[in-house]
């Protein structure tokens, strides 16, 4: 089986980086191990960068350069085109990277962002559920 590549939305680093220990901590450390891999663009990485860095979070640049590292070259997909249309126009970018991987897969601690009416080509994994399918891999 191959291992999977998986998108994961801004909330969940920003989870992660708040809640040391917690599901979304859990999930980044899969992703650090191996178990998964995280697709990006450039787009996606931008998007990262300015979030974690608003400093209403007060993240450290260190922090921020470890929650980036659990995203390798290897996971580097160019975002493809789509008509998408999604509440918040921001989030396209995380399905056109999302249709352009084998797996399909958001996580995602916000769903209502991605409407399954809207995005019924991508599958939407709240962080939980991310855990739940890596330990039946």
């Amino acid at each position: 089986m191959s291992i999977p590549l998986w998108v994961i939305d801004t909330n969940v680093l920003i989870s992660a980086a708040l809640t040391p220990g917690g599901i979304c901590d859990q999930l980044l450390q899969h992703a650090v191990a191996g178990h998964f891999v995280p697709a990006w663009d450039n787009s996606l990485l931008a998007e990262y960068r300015d979030v974690l860095s608003r400093p209403g979070f007060g993240f450290s640049r260190a922090v921020i350069r470890e929650l980036l590292a659990a995203f390798p070259q290897s996971g580097f997909r160019q975002g493809i085109t789509t008509s998408v249309k999604l509440p918040d126009p921001d989030d396209i970018p995380f399905v056109a990277v999302a249709l352009a991987t084998e797996d399909r897969t958001i996580i995602t601690g916000n769903s209502r962002h991605f409407p399954r009416s809207t995005v019924n080509a991508v599958r939407i994994l709240s962080p939980r559920e991310a855990l739940d399918v890596l330990s039946d891999i």
